[in-house]
């Protein structure tokens, strides 16, 4: 199945979960750290599940009528087959977007490993193998250094008056974002790049 990454704001939506093991810890709370209000239901749920924010949950055997579409997406995080294959199909019919854990090639979606920095978001998927993406996703944050957020700030604050300036525009950003920027910002501090770009303006 071919995939097109699509960042969503989450803040308020309602996700069911159904399972609450460690598959259902995991991916919830990257849907609380984005602030869903998520719902679990599981006979058995983590301790740290259950801890997590904007969570409910009800310790019982997932039911037919616990799909509904005031949910903006379920996810099947339970090693229950059956029950996966029977909540899913309802999803189908109500149009409401759900992720198989089991077998992701059945479901709308998926989500993978994400890292967040600033007002940077970076997320991988490998097709199902999510060892392959933890390892992608600890290879990407090494590239995540106080500098690159540093600079990145800087240019969300600047970014309005580069592009409105006849002298400088987008392609001063192209220029501006590589190694030896960061470099410099590690060598010389981010104040020094401020008033160099400002000067500039």
């Amino acid at each position: 199945m071919q995939y097109m990454p699509l960042f969503v704001s989450m803040a308020n939506k309602k996700v069911l979960f159904i399972g609450g093991g460690n598959v259902a810890y995991r991916k919830a709370k990257q849907f609380s750290d984005a602030g869903t209000k998520i719902k679990v239901i599981a006979p058995a749920i983590k301790k740290e599940l259950k801890d997590l924010p904007h969570i409910s949950f009800e310790e019982r055997k997932a039911l037919s009528e616990d799909i509904s579409d005031k949910y903006f997406a379920v996810i099947f995080a339970s090693s229950d087959k059956e029950t996966n294959e029977k909540l899913s199909k309802i999803c189908e019919e109500k149009r409401i977007l759900f992720d198989r854990c089991d077998e992701h090639e059945k479901g709308d979606f998926v989500t993978g490993s994400v890292i967040t920095s600033c007002n940077i978001i970076n997320a991988t998927v490998s097709g199902g193998v999510p060892t392959l993406s933890r390892f992608l996703k600890q290879e990407i944050k090494t590239l995540f250094t106080p500098e690159l957020e540093k600079l990145n700030k800087l240019l969300l604050d600047l970014r309005p008056s580069i592009l409105a300036s006849n002298k400088l525009g987008s392609s001063y950003l192209v220029k501006l974002v590589n190694k030896e920027t960061l470099q410099k910002i590690k060598k010389e501090g981010i104040d020094s790049l401020k008033q160099e770009i400002l000067a500039c303006l």
